[in-house]
């Protein structure tokens, strides 16, 4: 929100036109305000009285009707009482009860109920009672033990007051299985024998139901709603499902109260204020609307009129806002005006077109500069990280040479000092410990010599024409297998041996055999196999493959950078597929890893086929032949 008020307020800043028109629309603004509020405040009270009598008026209406059904109910109880107390007989009950029912369609239910042993016969408890189930009448007698009527305020309220009364809705329940719909309200009246005893009740029901349909008449307001409230100051019926006693003591309503003789009861009627003042509010808002269009109205008027006055000054201000934020590429329209602020507007353009001329030439040298820092950063990145891996190399280097070396030197003085007295078994332990050492350091001395030497190779000239079949065989014949019991060397072709490229027979061998040296230190059960195949009409691919542990995926690239090495303890120095990768570049070709192969690692080597072909010639497909070497 705090956003919201902070903009309106630099729009307001930044816009004369807007300010302008806004004080003119505040000026009408008020006038119209204090308008709208004494013609306000000398109606409100004259509508409020006329709703007041209006209503008063209305709830003395339906005072009448509910009284009317409730005197309907006193009467036939009344009536009802004198044909008992005439004919007090036991089995006369029964239809006493059906009658005041089938003569009343009001009265839902009828209960003449005695003083234990009145009817010695019917023993203690004797209450007959008849209710409206649908469209019928049903009869039932009550009381026992569990159903205890003498207790239940319609029995027990009449007989203590010695008087007519008429009892809150309640829900009646009988043990035996009866169980009322609805709440229903009673009215009780005490019987009397001929000597003044007190003998029984007589009580008439009416459902909670017909009394709030009998409060659900036409309103003139459409959300106010009567209330039967009871003698405890409960709800006894409503005319709307959601009302509440708390809607007696709402401020924003009109409460209008009228006792119902001889009930306890009282009827309220209950409307909020805002449907007392819904026409004169609509009126109101009609005005307001009015008004309110005829002050937007003027405000567009006023705005246009403004805007286009001060036009060119609004125009200049943008113009200056973009070039204090560095943007010098647009440009003013030449005015045609010959007032200041025409000369002001072309005088500006001029200044602009020169700004921006220094301005590009400014950029220009810029982003000459960032790139020159770009490439100092990436090149001294670059040497860093280069630094870095020849230290690694060379402490490397040291370790693999200084163990075998300390190893040896240690053996030497054994020998040098303790020759004699050595048994001959262990003379030969010695003496085949310092030759497998020195094998060791051969095999690195050997490695670090033939990296150099394809370290040296500059260029290549393509002018040995050689079989690819025959290439696959010369490379494997140089390889011989560190574990040849769990080893095998393969050598595959999908080629005809008359297929041929034009290559550097040295420099493509050294690269096959540095392959396959990797793949023998690294190959201790399954094998090693070289292959050679047709991609397409223009290139030819080498493989090397093997069954030994797979290259881990984030490793895949940074194989092929110098000094770099899956672990510091696998044997090599970490320059040989770096070079190797060199070396096919040179011969015109790709040295790639096959993420595809999953059992070890593949090594795939394309080159280019010379311009012929063979005659006939199709691409081979999957078939491959092998033989083992």
């Amino acid at each position: 929100m705090s956003s919201v008020v902070h903009k309106i307020r630099q729009q307001l800043r930044n816009k004369l036109s807007l300010r302008l028109s806004l004080s003119i629309l505040v000026f009408a603004f008020l006038i119209f305000v204090v308008t709208m509020t004494f013609l306000f405040q000398r109606t409100r009270s004259s509508v409020r009285q006329e709703g007041i009598e209006l209503t008063t008026q209305l709830v003395n209406n339906t005072a009448s009707n509910m009284m009317g059904i409730l005197s309907e109910v006193e009467v036939a109880t009344r009536n009802t009482e004198w044909l008992v107390l005439d004919r007090l007989d036991a089995d006369s009950i029964f239809g006493m009860t059906r009658s005041i029912l089938e003569l009343n369609p009001d009265i839902d239910g009828c209960s003449i109920s005695f003083e234990p042993y009145v009817f010695p016969k019917m023993g203690k408890y004797f209450s007959v009672y008849s209710y409206r189930d649908n469209r019928h009448i049903q009869t039932e007698q009550e009381g026992d033990e569990q159903f205890d009527y003498f207790t239940l305020p319609w029995y027990s309220v009449p007989k203590e007051k010695d008087e007519s009364c008429w009892i809150d809705p309640f829900r009646d329940y009988n043990p035996s299985g009866f169980y009322a719909r609805d709440p229903i309200a009673s009215y009780c009246r005490p019987l009397h024998a001929a000597d003044g005893r007190f003998i029984g009740v007589i009580s008439t029901d009416i459902s909670q139901r017909k009394l709030a349909e009998n409060l659900s008449t036409e309103l003139v307001y459409p959300h106010s709603y009567f209330m039967l409230i009871g003698q405890g100051g409960g709800i006894i019926a409503s005319g709307s499902g959601d009302a509440k006693a708390s809607d007696l003591d709402r401020s924003d309503c009109i409460v209008v109260r009228k006792p119902l003789a001889s009930t306890g009861w009282t009827l309220a009627f209950i409307c909020p204020e805002s449907d007392f003042f819904r026409g004169y509010y609509l009126l109101i808002y009609l005005l307001i609307s009015i008004v309110l269009f005829g002050l937007l109205l003027m405000l567009v008027i006023c705005y246009l009129v403004v805007y286009r006055t001060v036009t060119p000054i609004r125009q200049l201000a943008r113009q200056a806002s973009k070039m204090a934020g560095g943007h010098f590429d647009g440009s003013l329209e030449p005015s045609s005006r010959i007032d200041e602020v025409g000369h002001l507007q072309n005088g500006f353009i001029v200044m602009q077109q020169t700004i921006a001329g220094y301005v590009a030439d400014l950029e220009h040298v810029k982003q000459q500069t960032e790139q020159r820092n770009e490439e100092l950063r990436i090149a001294n990145d670059e040497a860093v990280r280069a630094d870095r891996r020849k230290t690694a190399f060379i402490q490397d280097l040291y370790h693999q040479v200084r163990t075998p070396l300390n190893i040896i030197s240690g053996f030497v003085e054994v020998l040098r000092d303790s020759h004699a007295a050595l048994p001959e078994h262990e003379l030969n332990v010695i003496m085949r410990d310092i030759q497998q050492n020195s094998h060791t350091i051969s095999i690195i001395v050997d490695n670090w010599q033939r990296t150099l030497a394809l370290e040296d190779i500059q260029n290549v000239e393509l002018r040995d024409r050689l079989g690819c079949n025959e290439i696959c065989r010369m490379a494997a014949a140089g390889v011989t297998l560190r574990h040849p019991g769990e080893v095998s060397l393969l050598s595959k072709t999908a080629l005809p041996d008359e297929l041929t490229i034009l290559t550097d027979r040295d420099c493509l061998l050294k690269v096959l055999g540095e392959l396959l040296h990797n793949a023998n230190k690294h190959t201790r059960k399954g094998y090693i196999a070289i292959s050679c195949r047709q991609t397409d009409a223009a290139h030819v691919c080498f493989s090397v493959s093997n069954t030994g542990t797979p290259i881990p995926v984030e490793d895949r690239e940074r194989i092929f950078t110098q000094f770099a090495k899956l672990s510091e303890f696998n044997e090599g120095l970490g320059l040989g597929l770096p070079l190797c990768r060199r070396l096919v570049g040179l011969l015109g070709g790709t040295l790639e890893l096959d993420t595809t192969f999953t059992s070890g690692a593949r090594f795939l080597l394309t080159l280019s086929l010379p311009g012929e072909t063979l005659p006939g010639e199709t691409l081979p497909g999957e078939t491959l032949t092998g033989e083992t070497l």
